[in-house]
């Protein structure tokens, strides 16, 4: 990563970014559930989609590189900036993730999409902080959306 982006709050506008696309509202046109193949090929191909997949990848990626101050480099700054971004951006990103997989069951959700925000969470109980924010969802996440995700039709 940049060394300027590693300098405390020089991320954060990023940060603020990625959680804005996020949290976007989906349009109506693509956000009822849906079984036509052909429908679910369309709507991943939509901008909006893709978008939100490219993002939820990124967020994910930074979040398993630097979200935990204990795994990091032993470079000084490296740590600083992971314990900051542990402090001030794990858990908003994980409150948009969480918003997006737990939308999955009345809405339609982008796969790539949907893949990177079960992973951020499936990431996010190895740590105190995230993990607090999850323990309600626990259930309802397993119940209700990995669980049936796991079937085979």
């Amino acid at each position: 990563m940049c060394p300027y982006l590693m300098e405390q709050g020089n991320l954060d506008p990023w940060v603020q970014f990625f959680k804005a696309i996020l949290d976007m509202e989906t349009p109506p046109e693509i956000k009822p559930l849906v079984d036509d193949v052909d429908e679910i090929n369309k709507r991943e191909k939509n901008i909006f989609w893709k978008l939100k997949g490219i993002t939820a990848k990124l967020t994910y990626r930074i979040f398993v590189k630097y979200g935990n101050p204990t795994i990091v480099e032993e470079k000084p700054h490296i740590q600083e900036f992971s314990k900051w971004f542990s402090t001030n951006c794990n858990v908003p990103l994980l409150e948009s993730h969480l918003t997006i997989l737990l939308s999955k069951g009345d809405n339609y959700v982008g796969a790539k999409t949907l893949n990177f925000a079960i992973k951020y969470t499936s990431a996010s109980t190895k740590l105190k902080n995230t993990m607090e924010k999850l323990k309600p969802f626990i259930d309802k996440i397993l119940k209700d959306i990995v669980i049936p995700i796991l079937f085979v039709s």
